[in-house]
């Protein structure tokens, strides 16, 4: 079985994934990484080059193609859930976890990485970093609601998230 962290960009997954690894015993791997490597550039650069849709197919295959391992805590994209079925795949191989951060917190968090792969918010002001979070998560909570579980706060922990994962009986 493997863990899947999903949610808005800024929310935590991949600084919170490295901790819960280590909590859980999994191997921790990035989805964007993966992709990352896989390409031989960066998100920035595939999305420049390619567009979004050939992004998102590949992180598709890389995604499947991770979920044949077991004991993997899967950091994913933002978007990820929101493709070509990725989600009910998500939640089919493993036990998906929504990171739910206030979208100040994530805007506050955001301000300062608009360049650090990050091209959805590249060239935004302040502004619309908070809009484009606003619009994010109305298009995306539809997927991120089928999560098996959800955490709610603006300072989460992953203990917290480890707590949660025994709820369920997974450590």
């Amino acid at each position: 079985m493997n863990v899947y962290l999903i949610g808005l960009p800024g929310s935590g997954k991949s600084t919170l994934g490295r901790e819960l690894a280590k909590l859980i015993h999994f191997t921790l791997v990035d989805l964007d990484t993966e992709i990352i490597q896989k390409e031989g550039k960066s998100i920035e650069t595939i999305f420049k080059d390619s567009g979004e849709n050939y992004f998102r197919q590949r992180e598709q295959e890389v995604l499947q193609n991770l979920s044949q391992k077991d004991r993997q805590l899967i950091s994913t994209g933002g978007g990820t859930p929101c493709f070509f079925n990725n989600m009910e795949y998500i939640n089919k191989n493993g036990v998906s976890l929504f990171i739910d951060v206030p979208i100040e917190t994530l805007q506050q968090r955001l301000i300062g990485q608009r360049t650090q792969n990050r091209p959805l918010l590249e060239g935004k002001t302040d502004e619309d970093i908070l809009l484009f979070l606003k619009q994010k998560y109305v298009e995306r909570i539809p997927f991120y609601s089928k999560a098996t579980i959800t955490i709610k706060g603006s300072n989460i922990k992953a203990k917290e998230l480890f707590l949660e994962l025994q709820k369920i009986k997974l450590t």
